[in-house]
This record gives structure tokens, C-alpha cells and sequence, in this order.
């Protein structure tokens, strides 16, 4: 079974989309790369969006520590894998689509592995990660949508081939020392941010953040816009 574009679940959405745009999202295939806070931001509403295939990547298990911001997932399911979890939750959520999940972490050399997919959507925490997203989705001209969380700020873009690349955003990434201070509000309203950006990808619908950032302070409620310089 595939999303049926003409689905009652869909009704309210299709007048802002049309009927082109929704069929667009059943006819899509989506890579989300981890299951974590952003992946609890992103994940449900693209699978409540309507698009037909998503694959959920992920090698992590469930810590007392994601619980503040990870709500796909309840303290029952401590110790148990991120991404069966997340897999099962949302095929629930739409039974129509193609939901499958993964416990893999994503590398360069998954160009092949990329290459299946429309849009890929980082929702990891490391920069080595991120790093391997951009590097995959470059040698596979895949568009990609990131973000990133410290404390109550979160920053989102989209990366299409020909455009401005994560590397020109962030030239010299760092790990850091410590895993950052999060509340848990900023990854829900950043993931689903994304998810918004990936159905304007889909559908040309909008305008995708693209040579663009969008910085957000939930703390002072503040919304900035950095254009950012396109590769000569």
C-alpha cells in the first residue's frame, strides 16, 4: 500500500498544497538520519504530511537523558532501539506509507544508499555526522535539509547542489567537548521546521531556506534571516 494522495486525512492540507502538491508528497521518498530530538521535531509530521515512503536511519538506543526532548519515545522504552521504536510509531500513524527503519549510521559511501531518496533530513547531533550527510548527498545531488540545537537556539537550512553547502556554513567543524545543554521545546520546533522545508522541496510550494539560515531564540522570541554567499 502506498499514501493515497485523495485520502480524507489529507483534506485540510490539499487546499494549501493542491492536488499536484499532494500527489508530489505520495509519490516521495524521504531519508531521515536519526531518531533523536530533531528526528521527534521532523519524523511524525512527515509521515502525518502524506508522503508515501520514509526510511528511518538510526544506531542508537534509548537513555533516560533523551526523554526531555525525544518524545517518540516513553521511559518504558529505555535500552530499547531508537529507530525499531520509531519505525513501528509511525507505520501506526499511517498505515498507507512505507515506513521503514534501519540501525545504521550514516557514512560518505552511502551515495548509493542516498542516491534512492528525494530529500535527506539530518536530524543527528555530531558533526562527524552532518559531515557524512553533506559528503553523501553532494556525490549524489540530493538536497538536504539541517539543523542544529544549543541550549534554546536552533538553526535551519536546506543544501541543494549548486548552491551554498554546509562546509561554507560551518568551514571548520568541531565535536563538542560535551553534549549541549537542550530544552526540550527548541529540537520539536526546529524538526518540525524542517519537515515544513522538506514538503516545499516536494511541491515547490514556498521558499525554501536555501542560501539562507534561519536563527531562532526561543528564549527572547527573536527570528533572524543570514543570507548566506553562493560558491562562485
Amino acid at each position: 500500500m502506498t499514501a493515497d494522495p485523495h485520502d480524507e486525512t489529507w483534506l485540510r492540507q490539499r487546499t494549501i498544497l493542491g492536488e499536484d502538491g499532494q500527489r508530489r508528497l505520495a509519490d516521495a521518498r524521504v531519508l531521515v538520519v536519526g531518531c533523536g530530538g530533531l528526528g521527534a521535531g521532523a519524523i511524525p509530521p512527515l509521515v502525518a504530511a502524506g508522503i508515501g515512503t520514509i526510511t528511518l536511519l538510526d544506531d542508537d538506543v534509548v537513555a533516560p537523558s533523551n526523554l526531555n526532548r525525544q518524545t517518540l519515545f516513553k521511559a518504558q522504552d529505555i535500552g530499547r532501539s531508537k529507530v525499531e521504536l520509531a519505525t513501528r510509531r509511525m507505520q501506526a500513524l499511517s498505515p498507507t506509507a512505507i515506513i521503514t527503519g534501519r540501525e545504521h549510521r550514516l557514512t560518505p559511501d552511502d551515495v548509493d544508499l542516498v542516491s534512492q531518496f528525494d530529500v535527506v533530513v539530518d536530524c543527528t547531533d555530531r558533526a562527524a555526522s552532518r559531515a557524512a550527510i553533506s559528503a553523501a548527498c553532494r556525490a549524489a545531488q540530493i538536497p538536504w535539509v539541517w539543523a542544529a540545537i544549543d541550549a534554546w537556539s536552533a538553526v535551519i537550512s536546506v543544501f541543494v547542489p549548486g548552491h551554498t553547502a554546509w562546509e561554507d556554513v560551518v568551514p571548520h567543524p568541531t565535536e563538542a567537548p560535551s553534549p549541549p545543554d537542550i530544552l526540550g521545546a527548541a529540537p520539536s520546533m526546529a524538526g518540525a521546521w524542517q519537515a515544513a522545508e522538506v514538503v516545499k522541496l516536494l511541491t515547490g510550494v514556498g521558499s525554501p531556506l536555501i542560501d539562507r539560515l534561519a536563527i531562532v531564540d526561543l528564549l527572547t522570541a527573536d527570528v533572524r534571516f543570514v543570507e548566506t554567499s553562493r560558491p562562485v
